[in-house]
């Protein structure tokens, strides 16, 4: 950001050009004309915008350096099975590009402030992973570099976004349940305002319907990333239990075996359930856990494609890709079909 108050952004409302315009003037790029880059270097002389040091090495070449920030959830990154894979993917391909990676991790609640790698012009762009507040990003946004979304709590039109395909997934998951004859089908997720559990939820109602099965919202549990123990032991005391469960996540599927185990309850036995994201801990898992499976490290190494893309072409639209999933068949579904 520029010593002073003005960002890039006032530069481009006072010229009337587009931000892009204005920081190819500022990095002498030859496709901007010599009448408008003046124009945007003087109107920036006037306002005080100065760019940090790092920012005046932009004018020379790019960092090479890619921001990634991660919001702090309530287990570490190292311990995240889903987002340590992501950034698994965007630390290769930045390499196989001879990028540099810049991790920050963003605490859940309080901070706003934008880290330094993005106030001193450090990082060429930032990709954030996961669900991170849409002030926070709309901040961001103000200082005219690119911005990537993996996974984000919604969907936005504005920036450059890897989705999972969630509602066909879970969709192939509810299906997978109701081929091996199951009727009665609990769903548990986290909350269904974060995106990618409401498409699957989606996929899992589209299923029921397209076999004609009936709506059950007493089979419904949503709360919280890793309330599967306390999912399952609900769905399981009704009077008329699930045969089986969609799980929304793996860590709640893992979470519900416990919950099986202390009520006495054997998969897939006596009641089957199946995952998403294809998880580690699912495989070695006891049975093992038939899941829908995520292309994490792709969805890490699609995000780092993109960037590069707006990096170099900073007129370019932004690009939403879909990464496909796909069914896994293990041990933890019975077929009650004779």
């Amino acid at each position: 950001m520029a010593n002073g108050t003005k960002t890039i952004k006032d530069i481009a409302e006072i010229a009337g050009v587009s931000q892009s315009t204005v920081s190819k003037a500022l990095n002498a790029r030859p496709d901007v004309g010599a009448k408008t880059r003046d124009r945007i270097l003087k109107i920036a002389d006037e306002e005080g915008f100065t760019p940090s040091i790092f920012g005046k090495g932009l004018k020379q070449k790019l960092t090479e350096n890619v921001g990634v920030i991660f919001i702090r959830e309530s287990q570490p990154l190292s311990g995240n099975p889903f987002y340590s894979r992501v950034l698994e993917g965007i630390e290769a391909e930045l390499a196989l590009n001879n990028y540099n990676l810049v991790l920050h991790l963003l605490p859940e609640t309080g901070i706003d402030i934008p880290p330094k790698m993005i106030r001193d012009h450090y990082v060429d762009g930032v990709i954030l992973v996961g669900v991170i507040r849409q002030a926070y990003i709309e901040k961001l946004k103000t200082y005219g570099i690119p911005i990537i979304l993996v996974d984000p709590k919604r969907e936005f039109r504005d920036y450059g976004q890897i989705l999972i395909d969630n509602e066909h997934g879970a969709y192939e998951a509810t299906n997978h349940l109701i081929k091996n004859g199951h009727q009665r089908i609990g769903f548990i997720s986290g909350e269904l305002d974060r995106l990618s559990f409401k498409q699957r939820y989606d996929g899992y109602v589209k299923a029921l319907r397209g076999a004609g099965i009936t709506f059950n919202k007493s089979l419904i549990r949503t709360h919280g990333l890793e309330q599967g123990y306390e999912h399952v032991v609900d769905l399981m005391k009704l009077r008329n239990p699930p045969t089986a469960i969609f799980a929304a996540n793996d860590i709640n599927a893992i979470n519900g075996y416990r919950a099986f185990k202390d009520l006495g309850i054997s998969v897939p036995e006596d009641v089957s359930i199946i995952g998403f994201d294809d998880i580690d801990l699912g495989r070695i898992a006891t049975p093992a856990l038939s899941t829908i499976r995520v292309y994490k490290e792709e969805m890490g190494s699609m995000a780092v494609r993109l960037m590069l893309k707006q990096i170099q072409d900073e007129d370019g639209k932004p690009i939403t890709v879909m990464i496909p999933t796909r069914m896994v068949e293990r041990d933890s579904v019975r077929s009650l079909v004779e």
